[in-house]
């Protein structure tokens, strides 16, 4: 039987690295429990559950612009300015996410910002000057479970 350490290096389906599709998943879990806090609880620890979607949201955007400059700093011939620029891009955006008084504001900035982030990346790839393909295999899928969670906690902060 092998060990974790060789579990988690080994290559799951289609190259996806296990140990990044495990990490990747585990990391969506706080984000899935709020959002359902957001949904079951909304009165008592909804406020709360709130809070912290929108603190994790600013910073799954940040974390985005910095796989962006890992990738172009990695490259073989040297990052270019344009990719380095892609990788400040997302930081800038996640600023308001933590300083707008609003959460109906803050909500709407990462429900747009992570799909636009997740077709930039498609693109980047595509043209061979993204991240590798076993990343996007694990960033789609959780980009839409990340969608559906702001989304439902977005909408129940406007009915509230």
């Amino acid at each position: 039987m092998a060990n974790l350490a060789e579990k988690a290096g080994a290559p799951a389906r289609q190259g996806l690295p296990q140990a990044a599709a495990v990490l990747a998943y585990a990391g969506a879990l706080p984000l899935i429990v709020a959002a359902l806090l957001v949904l079951l609880r909304p009165d008592d620890l909804g406020p709360g559950a709130q809070r912290f979607m929108l603190i994790y949201g600013g910073l799954l955007i940040a974390f985005f612009g910095g796989v962006r400059w890992g990738v172009a700093v990695m490259r073989p011939e040297g990052p270019r300015f344009v990719h380095l620029v892609g990788g400040a891009i997302p930081l800038v955006l996640a600023l308001p996410v933590f300083f707008l008084a609003d959460p109906g504001a803050r909500f709407l900035l990462i429900l747009i910002a992570l799909p636009i982030l997740l077709i930039d990346d498609l693109r980047a790839t595509r043209k061979g000057s993204g991240a590798p393909d076993w990343y996007l295999g694990v960033r789609a899928p959780l980009t839409i479970l990340m969608e559906a969670s702001f989304g439902l906690a977005f909408a129940q902060h406007l009915m509230s």
